[in-house]
């Protein structure tokens, strides 16, 4: 019986990287962790898999419920992949609490497993940079994540026209519901789970989920359609919506005038954010390319996050930015640039005999911080130059027998295509003039 064989596919709604796909990965990585730290903020990691409790209590029902991947451990412990990384950097602060200098600036860029539907810019798995700080009440913390979330597209090239922030506040929601429409607290949470997905489904769908969840008052989806509607200025003219809730949202728009991202951020009572642990400010980040236009990524405050761990209370605000989704917006802007192999040099093996002395060359090079690669086979040197363009290398360092009768080197450029005969050390010092360019 023939064996069978196993499928080459990756499992649904993951990636394979290869190499080329590193290059982009690590290049995302490295641009958005160079804004980050220029806050000062430091990376942190955590574990891949948690108590499933800690899910329980501080993600929402939806992940929980349907899109968690979450097993029996061998020692009968139900423990979950991470869908999210904020549950545990609380876990991790609360652990350390006291002796965390304040404010505390933290990052990450986790592995998160969702089981849901892969769609546009939505897979099973992706990457996501979290950014937190914990410790600071006052508004300046959210004009500092704003401004730094909004300085990652920058640093990626993306023109201020490219994106725009959308932000509201979480008490106003439930002031409008709780002492505008009167519903009960039951009643409030399904209609925030409504809107948060609102622009997901159909107005006939939006309307019968509205009117199921508050069925004695015919009038709620027109009430709730205009408070959506509400500016800064009409505010007050929503029920329910308390005068201090009004002046933190006037507060921090003038605020925002002094940061220079005005022009970028606007109020938006319909942003909701899905997380039943948010109390304040919430902001989505918005593509505004007709080819991708959706949410790219949003945060808020979350004023005890530690609360199940610590008596304590310690005010938090964050944002998440997924790879997948960033990937996207890049693409759709043309603001990817072209990678090229990491490594610089290639040297052939022209005749075994030279095999040693070009080892020794490499290691000089890679001495200087110069990646280089051996061929480790010796072959006709049409072959090799043909395996070293396709990798992309910029420099190839030939020794062939007339090289090694008069002891020098011939470096050629493969982008220039020029070439050059000297000793070794000419050569290198050639190689460390253009890279310092």
């Amino acid at each position: 019986m023939k064996e069978q064989k196993l499928t080459t596919e990756n499992y649904k709604g993951t990636r394979d990287f290869y190499p080329e796909d590193m290059r982009l990965r690590n290049y995302l990585f490295s641009v958005m962790k160079d804004v980050v730290r220029s806050y000062g903020y430091e990376e942190y990691d955590g574990p891949m898999v948690e108590s499933l409790d800690l899910y329980r209590a501080k993600t929402g029902e939806e992940i929980v419920g349907k899109q968690i991947y979450n097993f029996i451990d061998k020692g009968d412990r139900e423990v979950a992949i991470r869908p999210e990384m904020t549950p545990t950097v609380a876990r991790m602060v609360a652990k350390k609490l006291r002796d965390l200098p304040r404010p505390i600036r933290w990052f990450s860029i986790p592995n998160l497993w969702r089981y849901e539907q892969p769609g546009l810019g939505r897979l099973r798995e992706h990457w996501q940079l979290n950014v937190d700080m914990f410790g600071v009440t006052s508004q300046r913390a959210e004009l500092e994540i704003l401004a730094l979330a909004c300085d990652i597209l920058f640093a990626f090239g993306a023109p201020r026209n490219s994106f725009k922030v959308t932000i509201s506040h979480r008490s106003l929601l439930d002031e409008f519901l709780l002492d505008g429409l009167k519903v009960s607290a039951n009643q409030a949470h399904e209609v925030s789970k409504i809107l948060d997905k609102k622009n997901k489904i159909t107005e006939d769908e939006y309307i019968a989920l509205v009117s199921k969840t508050i069925p004695n008052d015919p009038t709620a989806v027109s009430k709730i359609n205009l408070f959506l509607a509400a500016t800064t200025e009409t505010l007050g003219q929503i029920p329910g919506i308390k005068e201090e809730t009004r002046n933190t949202i006037q507060t921090l728009f003038e605020d925002l005038k002094t940061i220079g991202l005005q022009d970028i951020i606007y109020f938006d009572p319909s942003v909701v954010r899905g997380f039943d642990y948010y109390t304040g400010f919430i902001f989505e980040i918005f593509d505004t390319s007709p080819q991708n236009k959706r949410s790219l990524y949003g945060g808020g405050r979350y004023d005890n996050l530690i609360g199940l761990f610590s008596n304590e209370e310690l005010s938090g605000i964050g944002f998440g930015l997924g790879d997948v989704t960033l990937q996207n917006f890049l693409t759709a802007h043309n603001l990817l640039p072209s990678f090229a192999n990491d490594a610089t040099v290639y040297i052939p093996l022209l005749d075994e005999a030279s095999f040693a002395e070009n080892h020794n060359f490499a290691r000089e090079l890679r001495k200087e911080k110069i990646a280089t690669e051996v061929s480790l086979v010796s072959q006709k040197m049409g072959k090799q130059l043909s395996y070293a363009e396709k990798k992309g290398y910029r420099w190839i360092l030939l020794r062939g027998e007339d090289e090694i009768k008069a002891g020098t080197v011939t470096l050629k450029d493969m982008v220039t295509r020029n070439q050059w005969t000297s000793s070794f050390s000419e050569a290198l010092q050639k190689i460390k003039e253009e890279l310092s360019k």
